[in-house]
């Protein structure tokens, strides 16, 4: 091989990971989640499904339809899936 091809062979090969410390690589396996993270979760994912239950159910008369003093109206959907997908968004985070 002449230089050219070693030293070419040098520059393709990737350097190597810098070992990690056993006591880093423990801690990172016992850390979790808290303990509100779960029931926050489900919470925020049930609550927008029965929102958006609830102003099917009612006939759009409730949770702030045509029955209450603020109406949303068709916006009622779109708070009850924004409620759903803060849950998923939190879900995605899990460990």
């Amino acid at each position: 091989m002449s230089e050219n091809e070693k030293k070419t062979l040098k520059l393709l090969k990737r350097p190597a990971k810098p070992a990690v410390p056993d006591s880093v690589k423990a801690k990172k396996a016992n850390e979790g989640n808290p303990a509100w993270f779960l029931p926050v979760t489900l919470t925020l994912m049930i609550v927008g499904l029965i929102w958006i239950m609830v102003y099917y159910i009612s006939q759009t008369l409730y949770p702030l339809g045509t029955g209450a003093p603020i109406n949303l109206g068709a916006g009622n959907i779109i708070v009850g899936f924004a409620l759903m997908m803060v849950g998923f968004g939190f879900l995605t985070r899990w460990k």
